[in-house]
């Protein structure tokens, strides 16, 4: 499902998508959060795999040698082959490491700068084109040092993106979206981030977030409901701010709880609607069109 967009926006990490005019620029999204892939341009979208493994790893699984130079990381459909065969040798969700310096990969200590790069890169070659502008959907929990990390990750690979929070997309993803304020809630591996946007003439703002982690169960031991939780949270961004509270509001829900966070919204009467996990990039990929 696609959205409607409005006259196209120029945003930046801080939150907001002011109005402009539609310009004529080509556009690559690719949204990394929701512990995933997803890449659109105006002609194509497709979800993809952001898992990546190290050769190492894909040379044992098909019985070749390493290329000359030692060791690297991939994110490819071999990638993909090998994490269904060594899961636990190959990393599901690189964007998750963006805090940390390094991380071991099948014995491998890799750059996080070259985890985040990995998925993005298989992006790019999915596009083929040079010449459209990137922009990047990242968690919208991260803030300005997460941003700037993925940015320069991205730099290295002779690409200046620009990374928006996925929220910004998603609450326009929809070609229902209408109400004044949109609840994007996005369930990831390890946390659901649930923002509060909101629509007005001159634009699209993320006002509030809140963030909820997922319980290790095999380590505390606990029953855990967890999207009674994520209702809480959403019950809590929205009296935070008085309108939000009171006026229309809409939740739009993807990840791997969508479901049935839209099931336990349904029965609290809250408008709310699943968004498929292409929805947010390909209306990104109208959104900020360059002017």
């Amino acid at each position: 499902m696609t959205g409607s967009a409005p006259g196209t926006a120029a945003a930046t990490a801080t939150g907001s998508v002011a109005g402009a005019g539609r310009g004529a620029g080509s556009v690559l999204a690719v949204d990394l959060s929701c512990s995933g892939l997803a890449v659109a341009s105006a002609a194509a979208s497709v979800v993809l795999d952001p898992v990546v493994a190290p050769v190492s790893v894909l040379a044992a699984m098909d019985g070749s040698s390493l290329p000359p130079g030692g060791d690297r990381i991939e994110c490819s459909e071999r990638s993909e082959a090998a994490a269904a065969r060594f899961p636990d040798r190959c990393l599901a969700d690189p964007a998750r490491t963006v805090h940390r310096s390094r991380v071991d990969v099948a014995g491998l200590s890799v750059p996080v700068a070259e985890l985040l790069a990995a998925p993005v890169a298989r992006a790019l070659r999915w596009s083929g084109d040079a010449g459209e502008d990137v922009v990047i959907l990242a968690p919208s929990d991260w803030g300005i040092s997460r941003t700037s990390r993925l940015t320069a990750a991205v730099r290295d690979l002779g690409v200046e993106a620009r990374v928006v929070r996925s929220a910004l997309a998603m609450a326009e993803a929809l070609s229902s979206s209408s109400s004044r304020w949109a609840v994007c809630v996005e369930t990831c591996r390890t946390r659901t981030t649930v923002g509060l946007v909101e629509r007005t003439r001159a634009g699209l703002t993320l006002v509030d977030r809140a963030v909820v982690h997922r319980r290790d169960l095999a380590l505390d031991g606990l029953v855990d409901d967890e999207v009674r939780r994520i209702l809480d949270a959403i019950a809590d961004v929205r009296r935070r701010r008085r309108e939000a509270g009171t006026g229309s509001t809409e939740v739009l829900a993807r990840g791997r709880l969508a479901e049935r966070v839209v099931d336990a919204c349904d029965r609290a009467r809250l408008l709310s609607f699943v968004v498929p996990p292409i929805a947010p990039a390909e209306a990104a990929s109208r959104l900020y069109a360059a002017c």
